[in-house]
């Protein structure tokens, strides 16, 4: 039995799931807009864990979101995930932010733009098949209409992570096109970390680092 521990920190979203073979066993997400990720996560994992009666060692792999997103919550994200792995010599799986939320609304058939808010009107974006083959890499850019009918197509959807952000780019495109609003959760990672178990598609604990996308802000 493949068991997998998911987490995802990368938005406002505390997210963390346990998988079994592909399919959840428990979940447990929390929004804050302080970011009290380095509070929530230790203690969810820890509550996830006992309540299904497993320890880490019991794992089969963990599983993080590598960012693009909040600096501060992939640091934290990718901490907790690789001293489990160092610790218990547990295999690391690392997936894209963008393409955990494009997960989401896989089942539309399409082409998938994901799109991240950052500041202002900055958007972390990239652009999948309607089976998650990466089109477009990661990267940051500033969205108007120009940008999102060059990128858009027919067979696209689009995919956004705040309700601020759906009302933005919903009055950029016309009525025919999908937008859907998505919370970045663990729970979109269950598939994705399955597929990379299964594969052997692991992460150099010693040298993986957060998809920053852009140069961290220096105070």
């Amino acid at each position: 039995m493949s068991t997998i521990l998911n987490i995802e920190t990368s938005s406002k979203n505390c997210s963390v799931c346990l998988s079994s073979n592909g399919e959840l066993i428990s979940s447990f997400d929390s929004e804050d807009i302080t970011y009290k990720h380095s509070e929530l996560l230790t203690s969810s994992i820890q509550n996830i864990l006992n309540e299904n009666n497993l320890s880490v060692k019991d794992l089969s792999a963990v599983s993080v979101g590598i960012g693009p997103g909040s600096f501060t919550g992939l640091r934290i994200g990718l901490s907790v995930a690789k001293g489990l792995c160092y610790s218990h010599n547990i295999d690391l799986i690392g997936i894209s932010s963008l393409k955990i939320i494009a997960n989401s609304v896989i089942k539309e058939n399409k082409n998938i733009i994901s799109l991240i808010k950052d500041k202002g009107d900055h958007f972390y974006i990239s652009k999948h098949s309607s089976d998650l083959k990466q089109i477009v890499e990661p990267k940051i850019k500033l969205i108007d209409r120009d940008y999102i009918s060059n990128i858009l197509d027919d067979e696209s959807v689009i995919v956004v992570n705040t309700d601020e952000s759906n009302e933005f780019i919903s009055n950029l495109v016309n009525e025919e096109t999908k937008v859907f609003k998505r919370t970045i959760s663990s729970t979109d990672m269950i598939t994705l970390s399955h597929i990379s178990l299964n594969e052997k598609k692991f992460e150099n604990i010693a040298y993986i680092e957060p998809m920053y996308v852009k140069k961290p802000y220096v105070n």
